[in-house]
């Protein structure tokens, strides 16, 4: 199947006012930032649409899809993360036209020159990440190695890390 490729840039107040698509695929190492979070080896699904609606704001509305590999916060193992993110963006050319959008949108502050669609698209990618990545099923985390506070096993009680530096006090501070 063949797929479009994006302009680097594009201007979305045109594609809005002719109420354009933007459907096709990015690579995730395109996207630099994202790509110094995770393994940046698949690619990201787009479907936006961009208008104008009844209330005279240009808008793109769509969903972006992939799936990235993130470090669990808890286990340090690796995590699959699928991202189904859904955009609802209000274009405004002004930060003072922020607060004259309908609460449908999230501000997306564009100028007339245009705005790279790689870094729109990690943008939102970005966003739509949790602040601590981490499994959802604690037993992925003790496939890593991972033991749950509280649970200890025999070896761990017998181990005493710090028990050599009692070995480095005199006698006489031992016994205090």
């Amino acid at each position: 199947m063949w797929v479009p490729q994006f302009p680097n840039k594009i201007n979305l107040w045109h594609l809005a006012a002719e109420s354009g698509r933007l459907e096709g695929e990015l690579m995730l190492a395109a996207m630099l930032r994202l790509a110094a979070l995770n393994r940046a080896d698949g690619k990201v699904t787009v479907s936006l649409m961009a208008g104008l609606d009844d209330q005279g704001v240009h808008f793109v509305k769509g969903k972006l899809r992939t799936e990235i590999e993130l470090v669990c916060q808890r286990c340090l193992g690796p995590l699959q993360l699928p991202l189904d993110v859904t955009v609802s963006l209000g274009l405004i050319r002004v930060e003072a036209e922020a607060d004259r959008l309908p609460g449908e949108y999230e501000p997306l502050l564009v100028p007339e020159s245009g705005i790279a669609v790689a870094s729109l698209v990690e943008d939102e990618l970005l966003l739509a990440l949790p602040q601590i990545p981490r499994h959802e099923n604690l037993r992925e985390c003790e496939a890593n190695g991972y033991a749950a506070p509280g649970t200890t096993t025999p070896e761990a009680e017998r181990r005493q890390p710090f028990a050599v530096l009692a070995s480095l006090l005199p006698d006489s501070k031992r016994s205090n």
